[in-house]
């Protein structure tokens, strides 16, 4: 019986037509200046803001970061349009799709960026966009050629076009919510290092300086107010989680007299507004003769209020999806209730836990109206931005948010490396 042929890699490089080869190699040295020029871009353009004043550069802080990031952004594209076309090479089907999808945004977004840079006089700078878009065209082109479609397939390019945009469009929204989300905290970061000129009560950038962070306490009562916040959201948190968790046992483990009236009055400090809360706790302290000495207990009791509901909707929702069975295996291996709750339950409930008190915590910390009725003459972060707010904000305010950001992020990350590690020891 004779063996059947299959063609070597060599073979079936030889046999890949020449003009998609040439229009892939001409992509990826394109692909590739253009990451070394975006990136050379984004550092001289940077040096260039914080040394010469008075340019079309020096806009504020916050709008250049965006513009800077933007520049990243597109050069890690561009090195990923070089990746795609030496997949393409090795006869990546998906990269073949992205490879003309990044095509096609490049050839877009140049011809944009040509005709604004030829519309304000940088003639330079546009027959450079001219010539780098006409190469791009150029490949795109010997990548379209009759041979190269009948290697890909008989696929035009269009519909490798529309098949990598509908491949990707889920990648694409999320990116654009990540960036929703994210750009407030970035100027924020952004404004932490800019060198504050008088007091005002809007933000203005004046030029960098890393002395915010390096007297970081230097606005009266500022460090004081974080640690206010600090410990009253801890107290709030450790009492809110526990209470909060033994609910959520109860009403999920338990049937007892008036049970869904019980979830439907944790779930209404969600449903009411915190102006609504407030001025209720308020009337309440009053009520009670407490009025004139509003301070750290009634704060403590006013987070723990809102802070309980969460913590109880977020430990409900992990106890509902945990397999029972687990608990039933380990009753029947010999172990007692209290066993099987320290050894199985605990454990498997313990990250909705720890994300029930992370989320307790962030919003006592956050909270500002029901603090700010119940407070008296105590003065929480929050209120103290507030109040900053109103004479002129000390640009160490977006240090403090810079540091709380960077340690929300740390923590979340360090606990997903944590599962990670679990899963794979139990695997």
């Amino acid at each position: 019986m004779s063996a059947v042929w299959t063609p070597s890699p060599a073979t079936a490089e030889e046999q890949k037509p020449v003009s998609l080869v040439a229009g892939v190699q001409l992509g990826r040295v394109l692909s590739g200046l253009a990451a070394i020029g975006l990136v050379a871009a984004a550092v001289g353009l940077s040096i260039r803001r914080y040394h010469v004043e008075h340019t079309s550069l020096n806009v504020a802080g916050p709008a250049f970061a965006v513009f800077v990031l933007v520049l990243l952004a597109l050069a890690a594209a561009a090195v990923l349009g070089v990746r795609a076309g030496g997949r393409t090479l090795r006869d990546d089907t998906g990269a073949r799709d992205q490879l003309f999808g990044l095509g096609a945004a490049a050839v877009v977004i140049g011809l944009v960026v040509t005709i604004r840079l030829l519309s304000v006089g940088q003639t330079l700078a546009g027959a450079i966009g001219v010539v780098w878009l006409v190469a791009s065209v150029t490949s795109l082109g010997l990548m379209s050629t009759p041979s190269a479609n009948v290697w890909l397939a008989g696929r035009s390019p269009g519909r490798n076009v529309l098949a990598w945009i509908r491949a990707n469009l889920l990648l694409f929204i999320g990116l654009l919510v990540m960036a929703y989300l994210y750009i407030p905290n970035v100027v924020v970061a952004a404004m932490s290092f800019n060198h504050e000129v008088g007091k005002h009560t809007t933000y203005q950038w004046y030029g960098f300086s890393f002395s915010n962070w390096t007297h970081m306490c230097a606005p009266a009562q500022m460090c004081g107010s974080v640690v206010t916040s600090l410990w009253i959201g801890v107290v709030a948190t450790v009492v809110a989680t526990l209470f909060g968790t033994l609910a959520a046992f109860a009403l999920m483990r338990h049937q007892f007299a008036g049970r869904s009236a019980t979830n439907t009055v944790l779930f209404l400090p969600m449903a009411t507004p915190d102006i609504v809360m407030g001025s209720s706790l308020l009337a309440f302290f009053v009520a009670l003769r407490m009025g004139g000495h509003l301070g750290h207990v009634t704060i403590i009791i006013a987070h723990v209020m809102f802070c309980l509901s969460y913590v109880v909707v977020t430990v409900k929702a992990r106890l509902a999806g945990m397999d029972s069975t687990l608990q039933q295996a380990a009753m029947d291996l010999y172990a007692d209730e209290r066993q099987t709750f320290w050894k199985v339950t605990l454990p498997l409930v313990f990250p909705g836990i720890l994300a029930a008190s992370l989320l307790a915590f962030s919003l006592s910390f956050d909270d500002f109206i029901i603090t700010n009725l119940n407070a008296g003459t105590v003065t929480t972060f929050p209120i103290f931005v507030w109040g900053a707010a109103l004479r002129g904000l000390p640009m160490q305010v977006n240090v403090i948010g810079t540091l709380m950001f960077v340690l929300a992020i740390v923590l979340v990350v360090a606990a997903d490396i944590v599962g990670r590690s679990r899963s794979r020891g139990r695997a």
